[in-house]
């Protein structure tokens, strides 16, 4: 449950001289009055409001908060850190918050997870978070056994915050190992180079790179490419324009050189707005080229790793197999084919193969057929065969395909659970997988020899005791008629009365799934007779790729519709009521969870939005925005903007509402989701909110958009939410005196 509660996250331009007449949103200003920006009797500064009105392709609209906006903003950062302290002292006024963070944290630090792993050389790497550890370090077994630690963040004294580790990647012999390392959570991170053998590290330092994209190592481990950001300029996106270089271990890095950069391709078109990567699989001689962003599908280019363009001018020519209209998305190469899996007319996904001599994805050959029950999850090639993984309802099965058999044949898992991987090291035989649940422990297996699974000793370990919990799989009717899949955790001999606080959470987006993932920290809320259920809306992939294209662009508010529908259900089955049923979410979360309660703010007694993306309308205007145009649309388009102005939840805030309690939870260091737009809807709603229920804003100076925190960041976090869920639904010990 761990990866579903932590997820990628200019002057639009006005209408041109156009006649058509002018239409008007209803008036969501405030009202100006004198004593607009003076402090309350007490608790922290109201806001200020500048009448700000902007007419876009004939709609007028209001933004008294525009002011805010902005990297470099002093007046909105004292604002903020004013109400962060006020939302802190509220914190500590729960009279049983204290007791639920020390068991949140004693459930928490309790458990000892592996994540990550990788295969080179004989050698497993893999990160593990420790029993009462407060940061995942990255750990090698060597081939006799040995484990040692590699690289412990807590160790390294961070500018800016506490360091931590972003993602690493090994050279294909297992010798050397690249990791990035950020500090206070920015993703912004540096990468480093070790010798594995020793642990020396050497001075190879690349700064000025976006933590999610490790190195890519050529096959003889001489060197290996990286995407690299530009450096920051007043007003610039740094998530836009980013270029791949490339280096060569032992070689100053200012001998680096650039590889693919956008808009200089002469044969591959990569926007400013897309991240570039260049890959290489150990064994082959073809490099891969991608255009990525905020999409699950991606362009996809191939060149002879001989003919890569090593003088700097980026003027490889490279041969485009797919756009984005093919749908399709890289794979790995195997002997003289690219494999790619697409979803072009197979929702769940099928896996291609195209000869690299002539890569037409018109022609390509179907390896993997799509299965119209089960999700395409997990594709990796092995020395020895093909290994895959099909998914229904979060129960997968695996396959090992032999390179020369016609058929594949399944493994006989050792229960019941959804499949995490494979994972491979191309040059060897076998595999590795994991097999979790919402309320099992993960564990680690390796694909033996004949093809059994067999314990890998890798897994995660737990005291929690969740016997008394049930996992439910059900469906909750949205507005439209659509089938939703709810999973509901609760104590097995709950009374379903209505008189349980209860969760649900969602995200929607990108096509990504809250699949089964174990997390022991939610029995803390499961025991005390809490409800937690995960809404599996349109926009995620949970049940293929037409249930992500259902839910995005001008089609999110169906996300939106599904997890109201998923709410009613949990008060209509007696799981919960409205007074206790609290609404979760974040990232790009935001919007299905601040258009949630701005729609039905009667359904829900509290919200929590986690470094949310509340304000799209204005996404141009930060970090990261234009990355989300696929996903949402264009606002400086017509048909861009009027999607996005009905998804956009601090534009539907309306004066004299009764909104539920609602806590914004933000980290200062944000560089996907600009902490500006909670700051700012946050002040939409304590000056419109007529419930008279707390709206908070809840900050953290060391934290960005939650990876990268510390677990006790995390369950400080977790216990200040669920204490304020708790007492908005009246559970004894947890109201606030007044």
């Amino acid at each position: 449950m761990r990866a579903v509660l932590t997820v990628l996250l200019g002057v639009i331009a006005a209408c041109s001289g156009s006649s058509s007449p002018v239409r008007t949103l209803p008036d969501k200003r405030p009202p100006p009055g004198d004593d607009d920006a003076k402090p309350p009797p007490s608790g922290p500064p109201v806001a200020r409001i500048v009448d700000t009105v902007e007419e876009l392709f004939g709609v007028r609209v209001a933004d008294p908060y525009r002011w805010m906006e902005g990297a470099d903003n002093a007046e909105r950062d004292t604002w903020m850190r004013a109400h962060g302290a006020h939302a802190a002292a509220w914190f500590e006024r729960v009279p049983e918050r204290d007791r639920l963070l020390a068991r949140i944290r004693e459930l928490g630090d309790d458990l000892a997870s592996s994540d990550y792993v990788q295969l080179a050389g004989g050698r497993t790497f893999y990160y593990h978070t420790a029993a009462g550890a407060s940061l995942p370090v990255l750990m090698v077994r060597d081939p006799d056994g040995a484990e040692r630690v590699l690289v412990d963040p807590s160790t390294i004294a961070g500018q800016g915050g506490h360091a931590s580790l972003d993602s690493y990647s090994v050279s294909p012999d297992g010798e050397y190992v690249t990791y990035a390392l950020s500090t206070g959570g920015s993703e912004i991170s540096s990468i480093l180079l070790m010798k594995v053998g020793t642990g020396e590290v050497l001075p190879d330092s690349i700064p000025m790179v976006w933590g999610e994209f490790s190195a890519q190592w050529l096959p003889d481990g001489s060197g290996y490419f990286y995407t690299q950001m530009v450096e920051p300029a007043p007003g610039g996106d740094p998530i836009q324009n980013m270029k791949v270089r490339l280096h060569l271990v032992g070689t100053p890095v200012a001998d680096d050189v650039d590889i693919l950069v956008a808009d200089r391709s002469p044969t591959l078109a990569i926007a400013p707005e897309e991240f570039p990567m260049v890959t290489v699989a150990p064994g082959t001689t073809w490099v891969i080229a991608l255009g990525l962003g905020a999409r699950t599908e991606q362009r996809i280019a191939v060149a002879k790793l001989s003919a890569i363009d090593k003088t700097g001018a980026a003027a490889t020519r490279w041969t485009v197999v797919a756009d984005y209209d093919d749908q399709a998305l890289a794979s790995f190469v195997q002997g003289d084919r690219l494999y790619l899996q697409s979803f072009k007319g197979a929702a769940n996904f099928q896996l291609l193969s195209v000869p690299l001599a002539t890569p037409s994805i018109a022609k390509a050959r179907v390896e993997v057929a799509e299965d119209r029950e089960a999700r395409l999850t997990g594709v990796a090639a092995a020395k020895d065969a093909l290994y895959f993984i099909q998914t229904r309802v979060g129960q997968s099965t695996l396959y090992r395909k032999p390179w020369k058999a016609t058929k594949a044949t399944a493994v006989a898992l050792p229960y019941a659970g959804m499949a995490v991987g494979p994972i491979v090291d191309p040059l060897r035989v076998g595999a590795m997988f994991s097999l979790n649940s919402w309320i099992r422990p993960t564990t680690f297996f390796a694909v033996g020899a004949k093809g059994e699974p067999v314990l890998a000793n890798l897994g995660t370990t737990s005291g929690a005791d969740f016997s008394a919990i049930v996992a439910e799989e059900v469906e909750a009717t949205s507005a439209d008629g659509t089938r939703v899949p709810l999973s509901i955790l609760r104590r097995a001999d709950l009374t379903l009365d209505g008189s349980h606080p209860a969760i649900v959470l969602g995200y929607g987006g990108y096509g990504f799934s809250l699949d089964p993932s174990f997390d022991a920290g939610p029995l803390a809320w499961l025991e005390r007779g809490g409800v937690f259920a995960i809404a599996h809306v349109r926009g995620g992939g949970e049940k293929g790729q037409q249930w992500y294209f259902d839910g995005k662009g001008d089609k999110k508010m169906n996300g939106v519709n599904d997890i109201i529908a998923c709410g009613e259900h949990l008060v209509a089955k007696g799981y919960t009521s409205n007074t206790r049923l609290a609404i979760q979410g974040g990232s790009l979360g935001g919007i299905l969870v601040g258009r949630a309660i701005t729609a039905r703010p009667e359904l829900f007694a509290a919200a929590n939005i986690k470094v949310g993306l509340v304000n799209p309308v204005r996404m141009l205007h930060a970090s990261n925005g234009a990355n989300q145009k696929a996903e949402l649309g264009d606002p400086e388009t017509e048909a861009g903007f009027t999607q996005i102005l009905a998804m956009d939840p601090y534009q539907h805030v309306e004066d004299g509402a009764a909104y539920p309690a609602t806590v914004f939870t933000v980290g200062l260091n944000d560089a996907r989701v600009a902490p500006w737009m909670s700051a700012k809807m946050a002040a939409r709603m304590m000056k419109a909110s007529s419930s008279g229920k707390p709206i908070l804003l809840r900050i953290d100076g060391d934290a960005g958009h939650g990876v990268g925190s510390t677990r006790d960041q995390q369950f400080k976090e977790q216990a200040d939410v669920w204490g304020f869920f708790l007492s908005v639904a009246g559970e004894p010990g947890f109201s606030v005196p007044e």
